[in-house]
């Protein structure tokens, strides 16, 4: 009985993580695979990255290079905004100088996926890397002194 009080406790918790991270999942799936094709990330509940598998190896988070961590967390910002667009209450997603410490290849993925990020939402990119966005399209902002 004990046995079968704990399996359906387990069950029961690893259904309600499921149901609470499996729509943010579904989102940042195309984001993802965009910038590691086939790899899969494992959240935890407050929506943190606990590990990325990619050619079907798990590395731990923390282990991963500063520009692979910087990547995967704006595609779980995009994700979830994506959500909140999708649910009618689009939010801007802000990325202030992202993609620091992307290399050519990397950088051009990247963008591939902040493009088709922007056909679902509003994003805006403030970086001091300005050229480097003008592949991605949209309208650059300026500072204007004020005149009243």
């Amino acid at each position: 009985a004990l046995r079968l009080l704990r399996d359906t406790l387990t069950e029961s918790r690893r259904a309600a993580r499921d149901s609470y991270l499996g729509p943010v999942k579904t989102a940042m799936r195309p984001y993802l695979h965009a910038l590691f094709p086939g790899a899969e990330a494992a959240l935890d509940t407050g929506f943190s990255i606990d590990a990325l598998t990619r050619a079907g190896a798990g590395e731990p988070f923390l282990q991963l290079s500063d520009g692979t961590r910087e990547q995967v967390a704006i595609i779980v910002r995009l994700a979830l905004g994506r959500l909140l667009a999708e649910r009618g209450q689009a939010v801007p997603v802000v990325l202030d100088d992202s993609l620091v410490f992307s290399d050519d290849d990397r950088i051009e993925r990247m963008f591939d996926v902040l493009t088709q990020a922007a056909e679902k939402q509003q994003m805006i990119v403030l970086t001091c890397r300005s050229r480097a966005f003008l592949n991605c399209g949209g309208h650059a902002l300026t500072i204007a002194p004020d005149e009243g």
